[in-house]
């Protein structure tokens, strides 16, 4: 009968009325007559009233309750759906049933009160009785009054109307109403979108900050007195003298007058220009060189015959030489100045000085028609000649003058231009009677362009005392410059809107703006302009609003503007292959659509989507100078069917949707094609055709051949490929993981779905860990490119090895290169010897004999490697170059049998055999022959290198570290015993050569030498680079003409070869180093060439001569050499050199971060047309110096060049420096062979070989805008492929330097730093982001992953591992727990636990992990074996795997991730020295020395300490929540990911202590624990607080720039994930235990950080502090109150954070007693999260402004705060420390029972210097006990007996302790 009435009441109800029935059935009345009566007579709403009806007669009276609520049946469902939806709702309750009734039987749970318990049974009886009534109803096929009750019961019985199990998908149940998971996600999307609009808005609006200093007055309010100017007459004889008596040129046809043309114009220029006579002379000298090198150029065109003709007999028509160089010198040196002019000619309609020269009415002698002239008309020719040599000698004049303005080459037209045009009366307010120190040039019209950029980025320059120890080691001045003080906010970087040197030359580079900016300059004629300009101010007419074009922004938003392209990319291939494993839609309505094309469709909607962020991303990183044209309407306009093309995929596709579900097949079928086109297009313009010529100065695109572009194509379209296939199998194991799990996802969830689910607790979850499966995915995704590049990269490289070789592969694979090489080299190199036999018998007699000078063989073994005269008039070959074929070859290298062929012990000399072999077996360009050898310079700029070592450096009896870890000079003598046998083979040194407290002083000094040959030292650079010097002479004895009238003086090559060192300091030197520079210049030849910054007071003069008022001296370029005389001193081995040439410069020049400045005043004594830019750790063999005619031969055809040359590495001493020397070996050979054929090789600094005259026209060697350019040297090949106009950057591999790297492990990471910080500013510059628009897509790719992308995915990489752990983690918290599963939404079909291990094995296996180590490994294995052989690369690979080179690869990549996200988030990347140390100082885990505390603790606690310790609290967390329990059937397929988390773990705890020398001395280390109490402890914890302070608070940012930065919100939606699987688990536990007094307050306490009680103790304290001082000050012994809380910062850290652990555990009691143990384990990870943001915004309010300098200081408003945030961090340092040191102390005392065991070895020292270290510490310790008893003969016979052991990596012994 209820049967029937209850279904009487489903057919039969309307609206809230339950319907009508028997009176009896609810107390006398109807059910809907009760709910009226309640209404009526009770007050009760409609919705409480039949709630209350359904809860009195729940059987007969349910309707009501189900009416007012919002859990309805779906209309759409039909009979099928809802027998489902029955049997769910029912299989639900009987599930609930059976867990209450468990609970009950076992008694043991204290939240559940007896009346909870007569709940359960209550609700249970009841819902079971409906799940009947339900059933019944099914039986009688009444769908849908069966469906209704079974809802009813569960969704208001069960669970108390909170949750609606109405869903037949995933996930199945609803909440009734919002909950904070929706609220998190609401705060993630609304957060995201108001972060994009904060930093676009604040963008808009920005301005540079306030200055504390004011501008220069103009210049027109100076006084301007006037100069004697120098005599015409006296200039012009001293230079036409320099031309016709020491020059080369003066032997050539017609140099008497081009020589008085060229010193007349020069001296005529000086007097009417006032330019400085030391420039004038200096840039004279330049001009002939430059000349010279043209000539030889052109004589060497006369050369080039064919093989079978006579290359001694080869005429040269000098007859027009000189007016043919002259011409070719015009045309490069002015290239650019000339295209400049053009375009501005162009611009103003007027001819310029094109037209004309005035040149302030300057008078010269022309040059004079004769047969000198190539040309018809002679006369003409002349007058062209005459204006050329004019023009080319004004720009070199102005460029001499410019200084810093160098860096902006279009700023030094203009200025050359003003001064070609000038007319007379150049200085309007010069007073002719008065006074002043500088040129008028240089005050006039260079300072008041320097001081516009010094008081942009500087507020003034201080200076500091030098210390009395430092005078007393020489005369040195009494103070010393600090670097300049920058204005408020400028400390960390220049701010965006600062200008910067690009700005200013891009504003001289454009005409249009030139013209807009000095319109009154251009009103004028052209020729008053010169004297016009020196009346504006500057300061005023070029403001930083007005110049800035690029805003190098610290965001993403600067990075997505340099590389979007990349992005793009990897988003179509992301979503590409996530719709590849989606398969086809279930549902018409799905979201993306119902069928499978629809789907494909929506990736047309990247382009509009990426278009938009590409516009954001521009307005936030064009200036206020390019603004206006890309945001008004006229831009809108040219740009309009451009953006029409980008945002019509939005139209299509919508039509496309609506066309999906009402229109017909066929008309979706077009809109299909028509979308398919349009999305193509709009994707195509996007990669292929991106628009970037709004602000591009330069519009010339980079080109390449096109079988260039061809390859480069097919390598990234086989990169892409690889990388596509391996992630569809990545996103398939993905898909099936979110599927098992019961996650509905997003795209196949229908619009009605969202609409109903979108604030459920339930969905919000489900979407949160949805978006966070495919976000890791997407993460993991653009981490792996680099590997599949890498991988290319190393194939193309030995592709491109064998195209050189002209794919003869066999030929390569068994020729005997050693037996070639006297064949080759005399064809290659010596082909204009007349006997080319003889000529390289000579040749080869001298490199050995270079190589026995060297040490590096004796004179024993050198006669067996020379050529033999003795026994025949035709040399006789040594043995070495006997012919071997392969098989005889294999045997002696694989099976070891003797060789026979002579061969040298020495390992750097097999190397530069096999080198120079292998090299001469390519193609080399026909060398030059002498004396038409173009003009080269090296410049090595030098700073702090040592310029050569002291004995003090080698060896000290002082106490110390050195007597007991070992002296400098025993390593070096153990590590090349041969090479120190051989210097000291003579040596009379009593009780043995190793007794080195008995060398004399001349001993002492061949040492250090010697020694300093071996290291990273100026000596040993400037020694090798001097070499060119002797191959030159060589060449010119063995193959030289010495009929040309390219005059060659005897032994004399210092027109062809310029050494030039640009020394910063020397005028701070002291006396020993100025005696060391001495003997430097004393001991090479004379080409060495020194320039260094010298000073002098401002005088009196300084406002005439507009030197800048805070700045108190005076900045010259000085340059002096051998001949230069020394100025008298007390030691004149140590005295001063009169300068040759003295050239004022504008101002302080090192206004950058010092090297680019370094080298750019250096430039203009630089001589020749190439550039050679070497740093002073490098060094050269003579018998690549041989050569160089070759290398130069490059520039033959094609001048605009940047050629490069690969490095040996020779520093690889130990480990670590193995590893370094790996690295940049498999950089400098392999991978620069690939970037330069795809396109993307830039100038690295060293050993490049470039064309000056193009460098000049962009600025010189390098950029000089500080911390922008750290990254210095990358800048000039930058530059160089942005101007394009068929500028190349090349590859060759037959020329080698020498180079020396870091050996210590500091020092390597150091390195890394810098490269990791500067990469990290180079992607946001004008360069990065116009080249990655106008390069073509294969080389943008390449060009990014080549460079700043290594460095950015080394970031993605390191934390691959943290985001798969978190990940993992994440899945099994939110799995369903036994306890009380029923009540859970949604369970996954399998276990948690067997569903990650399904994924995760199918993910990262055995071979993923080994693509990781083959992209590592592969570069250098590959290039080893085709060096030397596959023998010694596996040899190679295994020792550095057997020294656990992985992980310091590990912890390199994380330190290189860390420092240049850290410098794109903050800045603030300076130069950081590394010291160049070798590996043999021992770093302590923390040292205090004076007041501050420093060691490998305190350097990476930050950077990857505090993470590996997270990292492995979130492994013992994925192990506690049953990640490895033993019925999960992958457990054993998990082998390879916990080999990576617990390498990636051991890598970030411990791998600067691997890899530090004598880390487990066991003295030292428990030095190191004593030290490591006192940094917490002593003083009350001073140490520690004191470094918080300055290294983790002051640093970055304040509040608001951290919650706005991309990191925080991956961050938030990572907690955000977590909050929603806890606040799911909270939420049921409401309903479960619902009659608990308390238990909504224990619900919102678990979901809160636990800060409370802490901060209530900290407030205490406080507090309690305050008083005491109140007490104090009455007894008159007042301190702070925050001094005194800070006394107990040690004290209550553990109090504290034992509060916090308290709080949290208590809050989560309920899951804990309720056996709930992964609900319990996440609500702990919960809480350590939230914990972790609290901290990250504290911190961030305390770096603040208001906790600077404010009411809120913590010294004052947050002290409670303040105190609360430092007993966290400290307790985080404690648990750190104790964690790394209490395994090191394990170590230690395992290591010395190992000691105790086998005394001769050491398993540590064997692992860092790859031998046993204990053998040599007890020669050294023998060896100096009986010293006396032993001659020098037994200590060379010890070397002896380990010779073989020398100049090898692997076998380097550590240094000897006594």
């Amino acid at each position: 009968m209820r049967i029937l009435l209850v279904a009487a009441c489903a057919a039969s109800s309307t609206a809230h009325r339950c319907g009508e029935a028997e009176r009896t059935l609810a107390g006398g009345h109807s059910c809907g007559g009760r709910v009226d009566w309640l209404v009526n007579n009770k007050g009760l709403t409609p919705n409480e009233a039949g709630i209350q009806v359904a809860t009195e007669y729940a059987v007969e009276c349910w309707r009501c309750g189900f009416q007012t609520t919002s859990c309805q049946l779906p209309p759409r469902y039909g009979a099928k759906e809802q027998e489902r939806l029955q049997m769910m709702n029912c299989g639900k309750v009987q599930k609930a049933s059976v867990q209450f009734k468990e609970i009950l039987e076992a008694k043991a749970d204290r939240w559940a009160s007896e009346e909870q318990k007569q709940l359960w049974q209550n609700k249970s009886a009841l819902a079971e009785k409906f799940c009947k009534q339900s059933v019944a109803l099914l039986n009688e096929e009444e769908y849908e009054s069966a469906a209704v009750v079974a809802l009813y019961a569960w969704s208001q019985v069960i669970m108390d109307g909170s949750q609606c199990c109405d869903l037949l998908r995933p996930p199945y149940c609803l909440q009734s109403q919002w909950s904070w998971s929706t609220l998190a996600v609401a705060i993630l999307i609304g957060g995201t979108l108001i972060a994009l609009l904060t930093s676009v808005l604040a963008s808009l609006t920005a301005r540079a900050p306030a200055r504390g200093t004011k501008p220069l007055p103009a210049q027109s309010q100076v006084p301007e007195p006037g100069k004697a100017a120098t005599k015409v007459e006296e200039l012009y004889q001293e230079l036409f003298k320099r031309w016709m008596r020491d020059h080369s040129l003066r032997g050539l046809y017609g140099a008497c007058h081009f020589a008085e043309t060229a010193a007349s114009q020069f001296a005529a220029l000086a007097a009417v220009f006032d330019f400085q006579v030391d420039s004038v002379r200096n840039q004279f000298d330049h001009l002939l060189s430059l000349w010279r090198s043209h000539c030889a150029i052109l004589a060497d065109l006369d050369l080039d015959v064919d093989e079978d003709d006579d290359f001694v007999e080869a005429a040269v028509n000098e007859q027009t030489l000189l007016h043919e160089a002259l011409g070719g010198l015009h045309a490069e040196l002015l290239e650019g100045f000339l295209r400049w002019r053009q375009r501005l000619s162009d611009d103003l309609k007027e001819p310029l000085s094109s037209g004309s020269l005035v040149l302030g009415g300057a008078r010269w002698a022309h040059l004079v028609p004769g047969d000198w002239l190539h040309a018809d008309s002679r006369k003409l020719a002349a007058n062209l000649a005459t204006t050329h040599l004019a023009e080319i000698a004004t720009y070199l004049l102005v460029w001499g003058e410019a200084g810093n303005l160098r860096f902006m080459p279009e700023a030094v037209y203009f200025l050359t231009e003003l001064t070609l045009s000038a007319e007379p009366e150049l200085y309007p307010h010069h007073q002719a009677d008065g006074k002043h120190s500088s040129g008028l040039f240089l005050s006039r019209m260079v300072r008041p362009m320097y001081n516009l950029v010094f008081d942009e980025w500087y507020q003034g320059l201080d200076f500091k005392p030098v210390s009395d120890e430092d005078r007393g080691k020489g005369v040195m001045p009494s103070h010393k410059e600090k670097l300049p003080t920058f204005h408020g906010g400028y400390e960390a970087f220049l701010p965006p809107d600062v200008a910067n040197y690009d700005d200013w030359n891009e504003f001289f580079a454009d005409p249009k703006r030139l013209r807009r900016g000095m319109p009154r300059l251009f009103d004028l004629e052209h020729g008053k302009r010169f004297a016009v300009l020196q009346e504006f101010n500057l300061s005023k007419m070029l403001t930083s609003q007005k110049m800035k074009t690029h805003r190098e922004v610290h965001s993403l938003w600067g990075v997505f503007a340099s590389t979007h392209r990349i992005w793009l990319v990897h988003a179509l291939l992301f979503f590409g292959a996530v719709c590849v494993v989606a398969g086809d839609p279930f549902d018409d309505d799905e979201t993306l659509g119902g069928k499978g094309l629809v789907r494909w469709a929506a990736l047309g909607l990247l382009a509009p989507f990426h278009a938009l962020l590409l516009a954001l991303a521009r307005v936030y990183t064009c200036g206020a100078a390019t603004r206006a044209s890309i945001c008004g309407i006229g831009c809108f306009c040219a740009n309009f069917w451009r953006s029409l093309l980008w945002f019509a995929p939005v139209g299509t596709y919508g039509a496309l949707r609506y066309a999906n579900l009402a229109w017909t097949p066929e008309i979706l079928q077009y809109l299909l094609i028509a979308h398919l086109v349009v999305s193509l297009l709009a994707l195509a313009s996007l990669l292929f055709f991106p628009d970037r010529g709004f602000d591009a100065p330069y519009k010339e695109k980079p080109r390449a051949p096109f079988h260039l572009r061809l390859v480069r194509y097919f390598f990234w379209l086989m990169v892409l490929a690889g990388k596509f296939l391996v992630a569809v199998v990545l996103f398939r194991a993905i898909f099936d993981l979110i599927l098992d799990l019961q996650l509905e996802p997003l795209g196949r969830a229908t619009s009605e779905d969202i609409l109903i689910a979108w604030y459920s607790t339930i969905w919000a979850r489900d979407l949160l860990i949805w978006l966070w499966l495919w976000f890791s995915s997407l993460f993991i995704f653009c981490a792996d490119t680099q590997l599949w590049f890498t991988v290319g990269c190393t194939i193309l490289g030995v592709v491109v090895a064998l195209i050189q070789r002209r794919c003869r592969t066999l030929h390569f694979a068994f020729e005997d290169a050693l037996h070639k090489l006297p064949g080759r080299f005399a064809e290659k190199v010596l082909r204009y010897s007349p006997c080319s036999k003889s000529a390289f018998a000579k040749t080869w007699n001298l490199v050995i004999q270079h190589m026995t000078q060297e040490q590096k063989i004796n004179v024993r073994d050198s006669g067996e490697l020379c050529f033999d005269y003795i026994l025949s008039e035709e040399p006789g070959a040594p043995v070495l170059f006997n012919e071997e074929n392969c098989l005889e070859r294999a045997s002696k290298h694989y099976c070891g049998m003797a060789d026979t062929r002579e061969w040298p012990v020495n390992k750097e000399l097999q190397w530069r055999f096999l080198a120079l072999s292998r090299g001469l077996g390519l193609e080399l360009p026909r060398p030059y022959r002498t004396p038409y050898v173009p003009g080269l310079t090296v410049l090595i700029p030098q700073f702090e290198e040592p310029v050569l070592l002291l004995p003090e450096d080698l060896y000290s009896e002082a106490p110390g570290e050195a007597r007991e870890l070992g002296h400098l000079i025993d390593y070096l003598r153990i590590k090349y015993v041969d090479e120190f046998q051989n210097l000291a083979q003579n040596w009379n040194v009593p009780g043995g050569v190793r007794n080195w407290s008995r060398y004399s002083p001349e001993q002492w000094k061949e040492t250090c030498v010697w020694a300093s040959m071996r290291l990273q030292t100026l000596w040993r650079t400037v020694a090798g680079m001097c070499k060119y010097h002797d191959a030159l002479v060589l060449h010119h004895e063995l193959q030289g003409t010495n009929s040309s009238g390219l005059l060659w003086r005897e032994d004399d090559t210092s027109e062809m070869f310029q050494c030039l060192v640009s020394m910063q300091m020397y005028a701070y030197f002291t006396a020993v180093q100025r005696e060391q520079v001495n003997e430097m210049l004393e001991r090479f030849p004379p080409n060495l060439k020194i320039a260094y910054i010298d000073h002098s007071d401002v005088g009196e003069n300084c406002e005439r001569d507009a030197v800048h008022p805070r700045q108190s001296r005076r900045y010259y370029s000085c340059l002096i050499d051998r001949n230069c005389q020394c100025i008298q001193a007390k030691n004149p081995a140590a005295a001063f050199r009169q300068p040759a040439y003295r050239v004022e410069l504008p101002g302080y020049p090192i206004l950058s971060d010092g090297k680019a400045d370094n080298q750019n005043h250096a430039l203009p004594f630089s001589r020749g047309t190439i550039n050679q830019c070497v740093d002073a750790n490098q060094g050269a063999y003579f018998e690549q110096m041989l050569l160089l005619p070759c290398a130069l031969g490059e520039f033959r055809w094609n001048p605009k060049q940047i050629v490069g040359f690969p490095e040996h590495i020779t520093s690889d001493l130990g480990s670590v420096g193995d590893f370094a020397a790996g690295s940049e070996m498999a950089f400098c050979t392999l991978l620069q062979r690939s970037y330069a054929t795809l396109g993307a090789r830039m100038h690295y600094g060293h050993p490049d070989l470039m064309n000056k005259q193009y460098m000049m026209q962009q600025g010189g060697v390098s950029k000089g805008t500080r911390t922008l350019n750290l990254s210095e040297d990358i800048f000039a090949g930058l530059d160089f492929a942005l101007r394009a106009d068929g500028r190349e950057i090349c590859h060759r591999e037959y020329f080698h330097l020498a180079k020396g790297r870091d050996l210590g492990f500091n020092a390597v990471l150091k390195f890394f730093s810098k490269l990791s910080s500067g990469s990290g500013e180079q992607l946001l510059t004008r360069q990065m982001c116009r080249l990655g628009q106008l390069m073509p897509l294969p080389d943008a790719l390449t060009l990014y992953y080549a460079h700043a992308g290594y460095y950015v995915t080394q970031f993605l990489l390191s934390w691959v591992m943290p985001t798969v752990l978190y990940t993992w983690a994440l899945i099994l918290a939110c799995d369903c727990d036994l306890a009380f599963e029923a009540f859970e939404g949604s369970c996954a079909k399998r276990p948690a636990q067997e569903l990650m291990g399904r994924m995760l094995s199918s993910i990262y296996t055995i071979a993923l992990l080994l693509l990781v180590l083959l992209a590592t490994a592969l570069p250098l294995f590959t290039e080893e074996w085709l060096e030397r052989s596959f023998k010694v690369a596996v040899k190679r690979l295994l020792k550095q795997v057997c020294t656990l080179s992985f992980l310091m690869f590990v912890f390199q990549a994380k330190i290189i991730g860390y420092y240049v996200i850290n410098e794109l988030r903050y800045g603030g990347a300076k130069y950081i020295s590394t010291g160049r140390s070798l590996p043999t100082e021992r770093r302590h885990f923390i040292r205090r020395k004076g007041d501050e505390y420093e060691g490998l603790y305190l350097d990476y606690a930050i950077q990857a300490f505090y993470d590996g310790l997270t990292l492995l609290i979130a492994a013992a967390m994925v192990t506690e929540l049953g990640g490895m329990e033993a019925d999960n059937i992958y457990r054993g397929r998990l082998f390879a990911l916990w080999f990576c988390i617990t390498l990636t773990i051991i890598s970030w705890l411990y791998a600067p202590f691997v890899f530090n020398p004598h880390q487990f001395a066991r003295r030292h280390i428990m030095e190191d624990r004593r030290v490591l109490c006192q940094f917490f402890f002593q003083n009350w914890g001073s140490g520690w607080i004191r470094w918080y302070e300055e290294f983790q608070l002051k640093p970055r940012v304040g509040l608001s720039i951290s919650m706005l930065d991309f990191n925080f919100l991956v961050v938030f939606l990572g907690i955000s994930v977590w909050f929603a699987v806890v606040n799911h688990k909270v939420s049921m536990m409401q309903v479960i235990f619902s009659t608990h007094t308390w238990m909504k307050e224990v619900a919102a306490l678990t979901l809160l950080p636990p800060i409370f009680t802490s901060l209530v103790m900290c407030l205490l304290c406080s507090s309690c502090c305050a008083l005491t001082r109140c007490l104090r000050r009455i007894c008159k012994k007042s301190d702070p109150t925050w001094e005194l809380l800070r006394k107990l910062l040690p004290i209550m850290t553990l109090v504290v954070v034992l509060l916090e652990v308290l709080e949290a555990a208590a809050c989560l009691e309920i899951l804990r007693t309720t056996a709930r143990w992964k609900d319990y384990i996440a609500g702990l990870m919960l809480k350590y999260l939230l914990l972790e943001v609290v901290i990250f915004l504290a911190e961030g309010l305390l770096r603040s402004r208001c906790a600077r300098s404010g009411a809120c200081r913590p010294d004052k408003g947050l002290q409670t705060l303040y105190f609360w945030v430092l007993s966290n961090r400290m307790f985080r340092d404690m648990l750190t420390s104790t964690v790394i040191l209490v395994p090191l102390l394990l170590l230690s005392f395992v290591n010395s029972l190992l000691r105790r065991c086998c005394r001769t070895f050491d398993a540590h020292e064997f692992l860092i210097y790859r031998s046993s270290g204990h053998r040599a510490r007890r020669r050294s310790f023998c060896g100096d006990s009986d010293r006396d008893s032993r001659d020098s003969s037994s200590s060379v016979s010890e070397s002896r007996n380990t010779s073989d052991t020398s100049s090898t990596d692997e076998e380097a012994p550590m240094a000897p302790r006594r």
